[in-house]
């Protein structure tokens, strides 16, 4: 199948499914299951009309669980052929269901919750009490009632819900016309077509999962592969496996499981796979680390995967998923040694030597996509030049209209993104967030950087946070660490003190289930700080001060 001529939107494939391709989902058992477009489209039809039985209408926001199966992608789309705009909730654990779909429900106040045969006992449990009606989804039985009409096409496409990095996840509103623009400039970027082969782990509740795993190549009739982040995690060597038994062409991949696939995966492991078919893997979530990506390609360059296949983005929700990327035929990718120390907004860059104590090598993120400008800010909201250090700012089509917060909240023709970076030869690069950095002597301090200097001597470098604020008027830096012993928590804080004398640094033994991480792995370092240096609890889970270093603890 070669790719359509006319320009498609979202619901396009209902009217004419691609008869020869599916989308395959994993069963976390070592079985793949095959399910044809022309099966989905009938559910998608079937569920359509469960809702409009049940009053659904244009307008109605219904909830969906953001679950990586065949049933979310027939109930996401039946509800936008019903006319109604899905809402994602992600699935968390049983203790904070019930918070999390509270905050969601004040949100948005959902009409249904549209849940398949096997969530309906648990959510009724769960959502019944908060006033949400649950729905089961149409039974997927050749006589139950479709909708043969066509699609109503909604006014709002999507609710999606922010990481939740600097607080409670928010409900960004994505119009009907900004999530088809940007589809189409995912197309362009990525040069999809119809024959190209999606295979991912990244969770539907996430927009890189959501946008740019599922919609992209559902809209233009692409056969796809999917597996559960947690079957991921577990094995991240079935993921590659997958990309080589399917030939598949584009994947994605959180910057934050570089590391995972580096410590889960070994060279020999690797035999018989083939990574020559990839053509993009796309790399984002948080800032990219170099020295991860470069390993992760010498990992896999001896199984075909090209170095320029590999491209760092960045993007977010409010964004509805990217607003730069590496295009796929980049000879290489850019980066720049910065003095991340000196840095400060409104001034140039202070681009340094490699041996310079602070130096740290940033990554460039790409060019903006075709419908998307990005600007760069001084604190005032005044644009700044290339190559000058300020808040990140997007503008575009695909921008949301803003968020649902009980009232709607609009976003404006431009988002201050709160974080910081600089443009370079067109390109984005990333420095941190605005909320995760302090100011030490004029200059700014990103938590991203004295994490690497912390992990580097850690036992547990991915079980290792910095958290960055201010302790008794003084900015300070305190090191989370999972496990760590006395001496060790030394190492690591002696380590990042040598490189920032005029910080105080903590090193604290996380007690459990205190390294939070967002949805897509981000650590929620605001409500780390507020939860572990603001409470009564910080004397007592301290192993190192350098106040007081060589004191017994």
């Amino acid at each position: 199948m070669t790719g359509p001529t006319s320009t498609p939107h979202l619901l396009s494939w209902l009217e004419a499914p691609p008869p020869d391709h599916a989308l395959r989902f994993s069963d976390g058992r070592r079985a793949w299951h095959s399910h044809p477009y022309t099966a989905m489209a009938r559910q998608v039809r079937r569920n359509a009309h469960r809702l409009r039985q049940a009053g659904i209408s244009s307008g109605d926001v219904v909830l969906v669980l953001g679950q990586n199966t065949i049933g979310f992608v027939t109930t996401f789309y039946g509800i936008l052929h019903a006319g109604a705009t899905p809402a994602i909730v992600a699935p968390v654990n049983p203790d904070t269901m019930t918070g999390r779909l509270k905050h969601v429900i004040d949100s948005v106040s959902p009409a249904a919750f549209l849940a398949t045969a096997d969530q309906v006992p648990f959510l009724e449990s769960v959502a019944g009490p908060l006033g949400c009606q649950v729905l089961a989804e149409a039974p997927a039985d050749p006589g139950s009632p479709m909708d043969e009409g066509p699609s109503r096409l909604p006014e709002v496409a999507l609710i999606q819900f922010s990481s939740g990095s600097s607080g409670e996840p928010r409900a960004v509103q994505i119009p009907w016309a900004g999530l088809n623009t940007h589809v189409l400039d995912l197309r362009a970027w990525l040069s999809l077509d119809g024959d190209s082969r999606s295979v991912s782990w990244v969770p539907f509740y996430h927009d890189m999962g959501l946008v740019g795993c599922l919609l992209l190549p559902v809209t233009y009739g692409c056969s796809s592969s999917y597996m559960s982040p947690q079957e991921f995690i577990g094995q991240p060597l079935r993921w590659l496996r997958e990309i080589s038994d399917s030939r598949g062409t584009a994947s994605a991949v959180a910057a934050f499981a570089l590391d995972h696939v580096l410590r889960r995966v070994r060279p020999e492991q690797l035999a018989g796979l083939d990574l020559s078919s990839v053509r993009s893997m796309i790399v984002g979530a948080e800032r990219v680390d170099p020295e991860a990506l470069d390993a992760l390609h010498q990992l896999l360059a001896p199984v075909g995967l090209a170095h320029s296949a590999l491209l760092p983005a960045y993007g977010m929700a409010e964004a509805t998923l990217a607003v730069t990327g590496v295009r796929p035929d980049a000879r290489e990718i850019h980066t720049q040694l910065v003095d991340t120390n000196a840095l400060a907004i409104g001034k140039p860059v202070p681009v340094c030597a490699a041996d310079t104590p602070s130096a740290t090598r940033l990554i460039s993120c790409g060019k903006p996509l075709t419908e998307v400008a990005v600007d760069v800010l001084d604190d005032e909201g005044e644009l700044l030049p290339e190559g000058t250090f300020g808040e990140i700012a997007v503008r575009g089509a695909s921008l949301a209209a803003g968020y649902r917060q009980g009232d709607f909240v609009a976003l404006g023709d431009r988002h201050r993104s709160g974080d910081m970076g600089f443009m370079a030869g067109g390109e984005l690069y990333v420095v941190g967030r605005a909320g995760d950095s302090v100011k030490v002597n004029g200059r700014w301090l990103f938590a991203e950087d004295v994490q690497d200097m912390a992990a580097a001597m850690s036992p547990q470098p991915r079980q290792t946070v910095a958290l960055l604020g201010t302790l008794s008027g003084d900015g300070a830096a305190v090191i989370v660490v999972k496990n760590c012993t006395v001496e060790q928590a030394s190492e690591v804080g002696r380590a990042v003190v040598a490189r920032l004398p005029e910080l105080r640094t903590v090193i604290l033994r996380a007690p459990r289930g205190s390294l939070r991480r967002t949805t897509s792995g981000k650590p929620k370092r605001r409500a780390m700080w507020q939860e572990l240096v603001m409470s009564d609890d910080l004397a007592s889970h301290t192993v190192w001060d350098s106040l007081d270093p060589d004191a017994p603890r």
